[in-house]
């Protein structure tokens, strides 16, 4: 089996090394790492060239936005899982790669998915919230949940299944996707117990309340364009089901220097 990790990018020279580094040292040999670079300006690119070749693949050109970005990256992939890798993310441990792999193993899934910590941006030990791959249902994407996807990867014909990413979407085009994955062709996914990524906080989708309002907004129109009933206050509602992230932590994060690898 091979895997993809698909990581879109730009202006994240502060953070873009630990991801890279996160790839190489995993214990899964068979994966390629491609990295869509919009042409960054800080100094992001010079460190990509350096990375490139074997199996890293760097790619740096105007794009129409980093949902049009991740569809290049999945079409230059080929792995039999595709997934994703945020620039200010990385793998949790060295056998994120080997876990979800062995999860694929059982074909009847479509996609395999892990836990997801959600991290201080200047403190990757300190853990803010703990998005767990396994409690999810179908039916809660009528409240604008979703499995968290950086943990989640995907098979090619799965990918194919469901086409790309829709990139006139401003900021909720993955959960329109996952609506197309479950809702639309009744796709399922298997869950890790484990936490494999590191989330740094700080994105569009974690700021303020304006940002909250324009995911909502978009993920309501997302499940009226694919017949899933919802409404405004369902969307709000899901913060609910999401309470528990606030309180819950993951017992293996962070893993020992032995064990995992976790950035400076």
């Amino acid at each position: 089996m091979k895997i993809s990790v698909v990581t879109v990018v730009y202006n994240a020279a502060p953070t873009i090394l630990d991801c890279l580094e996160s790839v190489r040292r995993q214990d899964f040999d068979d994966r390629e790492h491609i990295i869509i670079d919009g042409r960054s300006t800080d100094g992001t690119t010079e460190i990509l060239r350096s990375r490139a070749g074997g199996n890293v693949t760097v790619v740096s050109e105007a794009d129409d936005g980093i949902y049009d970005a991740m569809n290049r990256g999945i079409a230059l992939a080929k792995g039999d899982l595709v997934g994703f890798l945020n620039a200010d993310d990385f793998f949790a441990r060295t056998d994120s790669l080997s876990l979800l792999a062995r999860a694929a193993e059982d074909t009847r899934a479509a996609a395999v998915c892990g836990g997801v910590a959600m991290v201080s941006p200047r403190d990757t030990g300190r853990v803010r919230r703990y998005y767990k791959s396994s409690g999810f249902d179908p039916w809660m994407l009528r409240f604008g949940h979703m499995p968290p996807h950086p943990g989640f990867y995907v098979r090619r014909e799965a990918l194919a299944k469901v086409g790309p990413l829709d990139h006139r979407i401003r900021t909720g085009a993955d959960f329109e996707w996952m609506v197309r994955f479950f809702h639309v062709h009744k796709l399922t996914m298997r869950t890790l117990p484990e936490t494999i990524v590191g989330f740094r906080l700080g994105g569009r989708s974690t700021r303020g309340f304006e940002s909250l309002r324009d995911i909502n907004r978009e993920a309501l129109a997302s499940c009226r364009r694919w017949n899933l009933k919802s409404n405004a206050a369902a969307m709000w509602a899901k913060y609910l089901i999401k309470s528990g992230q606030f309180i819950e932590r993951p017992s293996d994060y962070p893993l020992p220097p032995p064990i995992g690898w976790q950035p400076d």
